[in-house]
């Protein structure tokens, strides 16, 4: 039997290739996609910003480091923690300071006792911590303070500059009696916080 006029078929075979026909997403869908998309994109973005944040405070603003060792005691303690402000570029009496000394590997902490043009001198005979002539030797320390063999003489002017500095455990620390003055730009920071969370630890 002929075809109707104006009526073609398709073979079977064109069909089968053709495949079945794709329903359409719902618009509703696309717009779902989308905003979990942006969602992604905006949590990357928020994560990367708060790394950048905590480097730079961490690296270039403030530090965090253990305190080690008695040298401090008993005001900081041997494994506490403590916060540091890297940008601090004026110092005086009585500021805590994390530095670098030449030939030692470790940072240490230590208390300002001197600035620059301040007169320090050690009675051996008392124990006695004398800037510019006052009995300094009753602040935040713990014991006598003497002179070390082999270390610096005195009486001593803090060279411009520079900083005075001792631990406050007077009798145990190793501060400026042994190895003089030091300059303001071997400083790190200086202190503004501790925590006494743990028994031990490094600098």
């Amino acid at each position: 039997m002929g075809n109707r006029k104006g009526f073609h078929s398709i073979p079977a075979r064109t069909l089968s290739k053709a495949g079945p026909l794709r329903k359409s997403r719902p618009k509703h869908m696309d717009v779902e996609d989308e905003h979990r998309e942006k969602g992604r994109r905006r949590f990357c973005l928020d994560l990367l910003i708060t790394a950048a944040a905590v480097f730079v405070l961490f690296r270039v603003i403030a530090g965090i480091a253990v305190v080690q060792g008695d040298s401090m005691k008993p005001n900081l303690t041997n494994g506490s923690v403590i916060l540091f402000y890297r940008l601090e570029n004026s110092y005086k009496r009585n500021d805590i300071v994390i530095l670098k000394v030449d030939g030692r590997k470790n940072f240490l902490v230590k208390r300002v006792a001197a600035v620059a043009g301040d007169r320090v001198d050690i009675d051996d005979k008392t124990g006695t911590l004398l800037v510019n002539g006052a009995d300094r030797q009753k602040e935040t320390m713990n014991g006598k303070t003497y002179t070390r063999d082999g270390g610096v003489t005195f009486p001593l002017t803090v060279p411009s500059g520079c900083i005075f500095v001792l631990g406050d455990n007077r009798e145990a620390a190793l501060d400026s009696r042994s190895f003089g003055a030091v300059t303001v730009d071997s400083l790190v920071g200086k202190v503004f916080f501790e925590a006494r969370i743990l028994k031990g630890g490094s600098a």
